[in-house]
């Protein structure tokens, strides 16, 4: 009988020993849970410096998300406009602010001369104000060969146009962007967000990405008011649609920047 108590004393401690061994790196990498796989990021732009933007991005700021802020540096200050210490403050933030021309034009309407007047006065404002510009905003989605290579001129290194993917409206169009985009001064959306756009409709574009394999989704916004105006989205919408999109990171789909989403850098401003 003592022969069987000092056997199983014995068991009994190398079971201890065992248990409270430390794990080897080869163990630990064995039991460790795989890391989450991103397939899809979403980025959130907001166009036109509307003076709604700054409550939009506490809101993002609130779910740990940051959105990329596309201003008219010649609108700034004007009545329903961020005003410049707003706009400083977005970008102090860890918010992305980007240009979209001095004015608010259609760029393919425009010379050449023109298209340069608009984007590069527009980036050097920004830069003088202590910010750096790494990507552009067409207003309204209006684009020819001759502004992408005029934003490419004025140190833009990546530009978003709008349209393009997939919406209800264009069920033919690709979901989602390739994570590098094959025109970096071309960038598509599914098309702008409007006041009679759904919060289901929202989430539709979302999913249409993650099923169509992921990559970049960039949404396009621009008042986040009630009832104001036919490119609005309601608070309510834009808070339930950025919780229901907080919760899809466990499916690999995140928020970030356009500028961080396409690894976009600040070039420096080209010669007056």
């Amino acid at each position: 009988m003592k022969i069987v108590y000092r056997m199983g004393t014995l068991l009994a401690m190398s079971v201890v020993l065992a248990m409270s061994a430390p794990v080897l790196p080869a163990e630990a990498a064995r039991t460790a849970a795989p890391p989450r796989k991103v397939t899809t990021v979403v980025s959130l732009t907001f166009d036109d410096g509307d003076a709604t933007h700054p409550s939009v991005a506490r809101m993002l700021e609130r779910r740990g998300m940051r959105g990329t802020f596309y201003v008219n540096t010649g609108a700034i200050g004007h009545t329903g406009k961020l005003t410049r210490g707003q706009v400083i403050a977005l970008a102090r933030a860890g918010h992305e602010v980007g240009g979209h021309t001095l004015t608010h034009v259609r760029l393919d309407e425009l010379t050449r001369d023109e298209q340069r007047g608009q984007i590069c006065d527009d980036r050097r404002t920004l830069v003088r104000w202590g910010l750096r510009p790494a990507t552009l905003a067409y207003p309204f989605g209006a684009v020819d060969a001759d502004a992408k290579a005029v934003a490419r001129g004025c140190g833009y290194d990546a530009a978003r146009t709008v349209g393009g993917l997939r919406r209800w409206g264009c069920l033919g169009c690709p979901a989602g962007e390739t994570p590098r985009p094959k025109d970096r001064y071309g960038i598509r959306t599914p098309g702008s967000v409007r006041e009679d756009t759904s919060l289901r409709q929202l989430k539709q574009q979302v999913l249409n990405a993650e099923k169509g394999g992921g990559g970049l989704l960039p949404l396009v916004f621009h008042r986040v008011c009630d009832a104001c105006g036919v490119y609005s989205v309601p608070p309510k919408v834009m808070n339930e649609f950025l919780d229901w999109l907080a919760a899809r990171g466990t499916r690999g789909t995140v928020v970030k920047t356009l500028e961080e989403a396409v690894g976009a850098r600040y070039r420096p401003l080209p010669p007056e």
